[in-house]
Formats: C-alpha cells, structure tokens, sequence
C-alpha cells in the first residue's frame, strides 16, 4: 500500500512567540491593571491638589493612609509577580540582546513602584518620591536602549516602549506636581531633573533620545536657578544672571563637546545652540523692568557670543551673524550704562562703537584678504567721526574737541597710506581738511597746529614720489 507525502516542515512558527506570549498575557495583564486602578489614580491624580498650595506643605488628604486602596501589599505581590514573569519572558525572547528586554519590563516595574507606598498606607512624600523613580527609570530605559530596528516582524516592543514613555510622562507629572509641596523637594526635584537630562543628552542610543535630553536639561536647569533665586527671596532681575549663565553653558558644551563637531551630529549641536539662545532670551524677560541689569546681561551675552563664533566649524556667514550680534550687545549695553550714568557726551556713545566695528573689520580681512576697505574700515571710520565733525561744523564745540579730531583724522590718513587703503585714506583727508578749515577761523589757542596738518596733508598721504602727481592719484585708485 502506498504511502502519501508527509507536508515538508519550514521549522518556523506561523505566529511569533512573543507576539503569541504577548496575546496570552493581554487578558490577565489587563485584569490586573483594573484591580489596581484604584491605587493608580491615586499616585498619579492626586498629587496635583499641591498645585492650588505650591510651598504651603502637603495636603492632609495626602499624608496619610487612603481608604478602599490599602491592602497590605496585596497588590504590591501581584504586580510584582506580573513584573517578573514579563522579565523572564521578554529575556527569553530578546535573542540574546537583554536591552531590548528592559523596555518590556519597565511597565510592570513602574505601575509596582507607583502603587507600593499607596498600598502599604504611606503618603507623602514616599508617593512623590516613587513617581519620581517611575519617571527616571521609564526615561533612562528608553533613552539609553537602543531601539527595535525597522523590519522586526514583531511589533510589540515599539508599543512597549510608546506605553513606557506615557507611563513615564504620567509619573513626572505627578511626582513635580507633588514636589512643589516644600522648598527644598523642589529643588531636589529639578536638580535631578538636570542630572536625568544630562544623563539622556551624553549617552542617549539615538539622535532624537539624546536631542531630547539636551532640551530636557536646558529647560530643567533654567527652571532650577530660576527657582533658587526665588527661594532665597532674590528678584527676577538677578535671577536673570542664573539663567543667562545656563545659556553661556550650553554655547560652550556647543562648541568644545568632541561629539557635536561630528557632520552627523549636526542636528544634535543646533539644538544645544539654540537651547542656549533661547536662555538668553528668558533672561532678558525676567530683567525686562531693570535697565541696568539689562546693560550687564547684554555685556555678558555680547562675550559669549564673541567666544561662541569662534567655534571650528562655523561657516563665514554664521561667524559674522555672531560678531556683529556679539558687537550689538556690547554696543548698546554701553549705550544703557552711560545713559544711566547721566553721561551726555557724545562721543561716549559713538567711539565704542567705532572701536569695536574696527575689531571686526581686522577680524574680517584676516579671514577675507580680498575684502574692501570701505567695507572693513568704512562703518568704524564714520560711527568715529561723523558725530564729532557735525558738532564741529556747527560751532558747537571747544578747541580740544577740535584738535583730537584734527590729530585723528591726520592718523587715519597716515594709517591708510601706510596699509595702502583707500577708505581710510579718503575719510582721514576729507576729516583732516573740514577740521583744519574750522579751526583756521575759530581763532583759538591751538591755530599753531594747522601748519603741521596742511603739511601732513601735503607730504604724508602716500608714500609715492610728490614730483609724479598722476601716478599718486593712479595709486590712490589702486587702493582697496
């Protein structure tokens, strides 16, 4: 008798085991949640009655034991038993990889802290302190894992890791929201929320975790200072010098953290960027109302944008857009200090400007060889002496007013002939000829200095031969 064919066996499952482990569980898993549902919402709704009372202490309905949700750990042993049996079956169908495990166990480990202090009678802050726990391991274990590629064919673990990351934000919430019962638990709270962050930003598996530990810890950190001021009674405005600080911080991690100079992490650096940015942003509005300290946090702000745009790989337009931005600051925070000061005198407000336009123009024609002079010097050259010859020009001046422009203008033409270039050139002949003009008919004491700067005029504006005046001319032309 003839035997049929037995159907060839592929050796694999129809369904995968843990999606298969993970259907089976579904029922009970969800059985066990509802009985624990009172205790839940317990830690994690509760906690936000703090919020009507911040610094005020707990609430008494927080302090003690809750009735209809202590069991004497009942609870507790179930959710722990469900933790373990999610832990030995997601570390027997991880392959081998225990990291894509921790992201299964995480839930029943978190719901087991959260109910623990409120199954076994304990209020604040053993809740507060558990919520806060949750949301470490729960960000920690996401951010530090790296996560499930792509083509898996079982999708469970991405949805593990989503549950995880609801769990965890539910946790934060709550655990803050208690946390603002006392000074000091709040202050604990955000310091460590920096250190969670920090944490997540450094050694994050992923792009995105670690982008958004950057920003976690930026926030948190401004938060803190923020925080410490107002716990030591200190007003905003000095506040302000806290967080403009962070921001310093974050600029300099920008641009000294070997990692974040990589092309790839170039996402990555951007936000640490402008995360410090947007401090210094906050810091402005929170010293809005004082002009003084607002003069000192644009001083600042101005150095660590200077110290910012030095950074390797900065193209040449993000390296100017950072010194002009860091002149900006310092320009008009010396503006806001002689203002306050009562100072009236014009050139107070011109000549810092003009020096630092000059700094940056040195600077550009380091990196620029090719650069105009009218471009580089011109902005410096007017902002020194265009105030200065108007209030010459229309008599309202004294004679030493009236020399230092003489003498400077004579230094720019003498400076411009020797660098060869035009701009300086130009500016210090036109400045030198209206000042000696006005001085010629003021009458004043100091009428023996126009001789030295006709001739000056006349024999120091280039170095080419006097005798040949159109090949003087045709050099001047040839001048940047």
């Amino acid at each position: 008798m003839r035997r049929l064919p037995e159907p060839a066996r592929t050796g694999r499952w129809s369904v995968s085991p843990a999606v298969g482990a993970m259907i089976a569980a579904t029922l009970p898993t969800a059985l066990a949640v509802a009985a624990l549902a009172p205790a839940l919402v317990t830690a994690l709704v509760e906690p936000y009655q703090i919020l009507g009372h911040i610094w005020d202490g707990p609430p008494a309905a927080l302090l003690g034991a809750r009735p209809g949700v202590v069991d004497g750990g009942g609870n507790v042993l179930a959710a722990l038993l469900l933790t373990i049996a999610a832990g030995l079956a997601a570390t027997g169908f991880s392959g081998g990889r225990p990291a894509r495990a921790i992201p299964v166990v995480l839930p029943g480990a978190a719901i087991t802290l959260l109910i623990t202090p409120i199954s076994l009678g304990m209020g604040w802050p053993h809740s507060t302190m558990a919520a806060l726990a949750v949301f470490t391991l729960a960000m920690l274990g996401l951010a530090l894992t790296p996560p499930p590629p792509d083509a898996e064919v079982a999708r469970s673990l991405r949805l593990t890791r989503i549950l995880v990351f609801g769990i965890g934000m539910a946790a934060g919430g709550a655990g803050l929201a208690g946390a603002l019962a006392t000074r000091q638990l709040t202050l604990f709270t955000l310091g460590a929320a920096v250190g969670v962050g920090a944490v997540a930003a450094l050694g994050g598996r992923t792009q995105n975790a670690r982008i958004l530990g950057w920003l976690f810890a930026s926030v948190m950190a401004q938060t803190f200072v923020f925080t410490t001021g107002l716990v030591f009674g200190l007003a905003p405005a000095w506040s302000a010098f806290g967080v403009l600080a962070v921001g310093a911080i974050l600029l300099l991690v920008a641009a000294l953290l070997p990692r974040l100079r990589r092309p790839e992490a170039m996402r990555e650096a951007n936000t640490v960027e402008w995360s410090g940015y947007g401090a210094a942003l906050i810091a402005a509005a929170l010293a809005y109302d004082s002009p003084r300290h607002i003069a000192a946090l644009l001083a600042a702000w101005g150095a660590v944008l200077g110290m910012a745009a030095v950074r390797p790989y900065r193209n040449p337009t993000e390296r100017r857009t950072l010194f002009w931005s860091a002149v900006a600051c310092e320009i008009i925070a010396w503006w806001l200090l002689m203002a306050l000061a009562d100072v009236v005198l014009p050139e107070a407000y011109t000549l810092p400007f003009a020096a630092l336009a000059l700094l940056v123009g040195l600077l550009e024609l380091r990196h620029r060889s090719d650069l105009s002079s009218w471009v580089a010097y011109g902005p410096a050259l007017v902002a020194a002496f265009l105030p200065t010859m108007v209030i010459v020009m229309a008599g309202n001046d004294s004679p030493v007013r009236q020399v230092l422009l003489l003498l400077g203008g004579v230094a720019t033409l003498i400076f411009g002939s020797n660098r060869r270039q035009q701009a300086p050139v130009i500016i210090g002949a036109v400045v030198t000829a209206l000042a000696a003009l006005r001085a010629l008919f003021s009458f004043g004491p100091w009428l023996v200095l126009i001789p030295v700067g006709l001739l000056l005029l006349a024999f120091g504006a280039n170095n080419e031969n006097r005798r040949r005046t159109q090949e003087r001319f045709r050099a001047v032309r040839g001048m940047r």
